[in-house]
């Protein structure tokens, strides 16, 4: 015991040590560090036990970081801090301390003296990998742009003020084209130094052999390539300057585990710690951290097709959930072994670390071919190392996406083909945790991965008549199903007619149509006149907009004018009701007498004659002299039958002359108005 408890007091004084040598050197490392707070540093030890696999899984149970590849029968490494270890020793473990943690700088420093010439410079801080994706826009504008995302989406910064990257590369690049998107992301822990290493040498390879390599040419051509290489980085930039086995982000009291701080299982069993001091701390809620929450809102708005996140380490392929379950797990499992292979690493495959992983929620939420990778055999291999290792995973990048998308197409409004957020299901399958399959809200599109079988794929919105569609599908199928829903529509009403139903042959008469769409749609109108002509149909007219329509008849008779709507989404209202109209001929009257007086005001026209005599078909009339005759100014009058009509017509016709007999046609005056 006396033997246990010196190892624990001389883990705590290195690491006090260590961190003084820090504090002490922050003004000397280029870095600016003023408002970085240290914690106490991190220690990496062994722990021996005869029933090792057992009490690594109690302890990861309890939130401690135990390193997964070390577990052996009877030991297994853990990252710990000073108060964990003493904690461990207190329960009667026996303990090994294997290093302290210190400044990343300086251990690289110390590797860089051991490396030939030939060897690259190393690894790089945070600022020094965003200014290379910048160099890279530079050099390749025409493939490459950088995004600071933070900006782009007016996102707020991390705990410690700092922005999140990404690099796009795409053949137009400028434009926000309608093909699959692809996210490669690393560092998400910050002490896993080589996954940002693996994504600056594919962004390399994309950009040096675009245009000369056919696979990496057409790869770009077809995908939208997003390549995010640190998505820790108050993480990183502790881990660089202060402790090298720092895992997680800055956020207080102890920084957050932000690979269990996703929204999808962070509710689960298998979710990680609740308590703000162990390694595999989640978060106060899911998505609290702002990179998680960055995160979100990108995935959101690029809806990824396909999700590489890199981390360390164990060479192994990780797929699915650890406590939930997926009806396609072991699908996913067959995959998982199939990108193994192709990222080098034989084939090596398990399920989930944890519950509320940034792949998980890419696969649960936009049904994207997601895994993690754990890369290589260590936190921190020397640099020369690390790039052995992207050479050695790059091939499985190209294969991911040459990897079919078994159904993709894209879901449209019917009338005008505009894009439209879906709800896709595959009826008969349960997913239990709340996943869904969508399209996306910028083209429409959509994506399926699906084992191989027969599937009757349901596409849904709200307002809109739902599809299905039935389709087979084997592990190279890459079906394009594009979809066009049609609304839910109710027809215009019935239409309504006013107009004139008395009326001569060749005069010009105006009727009003109106109807309602029920939906506020616009509305076209189509006019039968009864006497073989039409108007076709016209418009668009506002809902509820009356109309005004002028027609004339040539020949004397009984006609029914109709009417019927329709919207734009071509459903038709019933036909009206039939306006009924006679039409007959003018009869040829004889005015006499003379205009002894006339008066004109808005709505009239009085005319006083002198000796007149009017003249009906076969019978005489006379108005006395000095009767007045009122003229409407918006009808005017006319004769039809042995009746005097004030309404009719335009034109009221005085002869000037003496009186006599004589036609209508002998020295007429005409009195005209509108």
């Amino acid at each position: 015991m006396k033997n246990k408890l010196i190892c624990v007091l001389a883990c705590i004084l290195l690491c006090l040590i260590s961190y003084a040598n820090v504090t002490a050197n922050q003004s000397n490392n280029g870095i600016e560090t003023k408002d970085i707070v240290a914690s106490e540093p991190l220690c990496q030890v062994v722990l021996r036990t005869d029933d090792a696999p057992q009490i690594a899984y109690s302890l990861i149970r309890q939130g401690f970081d135990v390193v997964d590849k070390t577990v052996t029968d009877d030991s297994f490494e853990l990252i710990v801090s000073p108060s964990e270890l003493q904690e461990l020793q207190t329960q009667g473990f026996q303990i090994e301390v294997l290093s302290q943690g210190r400044p990343f700088y300086e251990i690289q420093s110390e590797q860089m003296q051991r490396m030939t010439p030939l060897i690259p410079a190393g690894y790089l801080d945070y600022p020094a990998i965003v200014d290379e994706l910048y160099e890279y826009e530079n050099q390749y504008p025409s493939i490459c742009k950088v995004y600071d995302l933070t900006t782009w989406y007016n996102l707020s910064e991390t705990y410690e003020g700092r922005h999140l990257y990404a690099l796009k590369i795409s053949d137009n690049v400028d434009q926000d084209e309608d093909e699959p998107n692809f996210l490669m992301v690393g560092a998400h822990h910050a002490r896993e130094i080589v996954t940002p290493v693996l994504c600056n040498y594919s962004i390399m390879k994309f950009t040096t052999q675009y245009g000369t390599d056919p696979t990496v040419t057409a790869a770009v051509d077809s995908y939208e390539i997003w390549i995010a290489p640190i998505w820790n980085p108050d993480g990183y930039t502790y881990m660089f300057n202060f402790d090298n086995w720092w895992r997680k982000n800055r956020f207080p009291p102890d920084g957050v585990d932000l690979n269990r701080n996703y929204p999808f299982g962070w509710y689960s069993s298998g979710s990680g710690s609740t308590n703000p001091y162990d390694e595999t701390y989640k978060g106060a809620s899911p998505a609290s951290e702002v990179e998680t929450q960055t995160m979100v809102v990108f995935g959101n708005d690029r809806h990824f097709a396909k999700v590489l996140d890199y981390h360390s380490y164990g060479r192994e392929v990780l797929y699915g959930y650890l406590s939930l379950v997926h009806p396609f797990t072991s699908f996913l499992q067959s995959e998982a072994v199939r990108l193994s292979y192709a990222v080098g690493y034989g084939g090596s495959t398990r399920l989930a670390s944890a519950d509320g992983e940034n792949y998980q929620w890419h696969l649960a939420y936009n049904g994207s071919y997601a895994n993690l990778i754990e890369t290589h055999t260590t936190f921190q291999p020397t640099y020369a190392s690390a790039l052995s290792e992207a050479a050695l995973v790059w091939p499985g990048t190209l294969w991911l996406l040459q990897r079919p998308i078994t159904i993709s197409g894209h879901v449209t409004d019917s009338y005008n083909g505009a894009p439209l957020v879906a709800s896709i299901i595959l009826k008969g399958i349960t997913f239990p945790n709340g996943e869904h399959f969508i399209s996306e809200p910028r083209y429409g599109r959509y994506h399926l991965f699906l084992p191989p079988g027969t599937y009757t794929v349901n596409f849904s919105v709200d307002g809109y008549h739902s599809q299905e569609h039935q389709i087979t599908v084997n592990l190279s199928s890459a079906e394009i199903l594009d979809v066009a829903l049609h609304r839910f529509n109710e027809p215009p009403s019935t239409p309504t007619i006013t107009g004139e139903t008395k009326c001569f042959v060749g005069g010009v008469y105006e009727y009003v149509f109106s109807s309602h769409d029920p939906n506020g749609n616009t509305i076209e109108y189509f006019v039968d006149w009864g006497d073989g002509t039409n108007t076709s149909w016209i418009g668009p007219f506002e809902n509820g907009q009356e109309i005004n329509l002028s027609h004339q008849w040539y020949r004397t008779g009984i006609y029914e004018i109709k009417v019927k709507a329709k919207d734009v989404y071509q459903e038709e209202s019933a036909w009206s009701t039939p306006l009924i109209v006679e039409v007959v001929s003018l009869k040829r009257s004889y005015i006499f007498g003379s205009i002894s007086e006339k008066n004109q005001t808005e709505e009239f026209i009085s005319v006083k004659a002198k000796n007149l005599l009017v003249i009906i078909s076969s019978t005489t009339h006379i108005y006395r002299s000095g009767e007045t005759i009122l003229i409407s100014n918006s009808y005017t009058f006319g004769f039809i039958g042995n009746r005097l009509v004030v309404g009719i017509f335009k034109t009221a016709m005085f002869s000037d002359s003496p009186l006599s007999i004589h036609p209508l046609y002998d020295r007429i005056r005409s009195l005209r108005h509108s």
